[in-house]
């Protein structure tokens, strides 16, 4: 078990970490003159790769309450970004489906990310990011446990 200064250190270099991460992103979106927000391109990239599917599916991969994506959604709607469809399967549900604007903004919006990930990951190695990765993981179900 590792030590509580060293815990304490990992969990706090995370926060530092993603608002860098985001930083970076917003200011390479300004350059471009894309008016959008690290928040919305969160969905966006979630359905650029399940599009069509509902919004607490989408919720639930980008870790917001149903409430706060609503709006969101209502935002990239407005935007021509995505559109609400009838789910069939599902009457009560709608959809969220990428338009062609939707999908068109990836090709803008992918090289920049690529971009951010490059510098992001100087000096680190796969086997390193693995590592985080499974530690961050253990954390969340530790801790998700731990609440029930």
């Amino acid at each position: 078990m590792p030590s509580l200064d060293l815990f304490a250190a990992f969990v706090d270099a995370y926060p530092p970490a993603g608002s860098a991460v985001r930083a970076y992103l917003r200011q390479r979106y300004k350059d471009c003159s894309l008016n959008v927000t690290t928040e919305m391109m969160q969905v966006m990239h979630y359905l650029w790769r399940h599009d069509g599917v509902n919004q607490q599916e989408i919720a639930n991969a980008v870790n917001r309450d149903k409430a706060s994506l609503t709006a969101m959604l209502d935002n990239l709607v407005r935007r021509e970004l995505v559109e609400r469809r009838a789910d069939h399967q599902d009457r009560r549900n709608k959809l969220i489906v990428l338009t062609a604007k939707g999908r068109a903004l990836e090709q803008q919006v992918l090289p920049l990310m690529q971009q951010m990930y490059e510098v992001a990951s100087r000096g680190l190695s796969e086997d390193g990011l693995r590592a985080s990765l499974a530690v961050l993981t253990q954390i969340t179900q530790n801790l998700t446990l731990a609440k029930n």
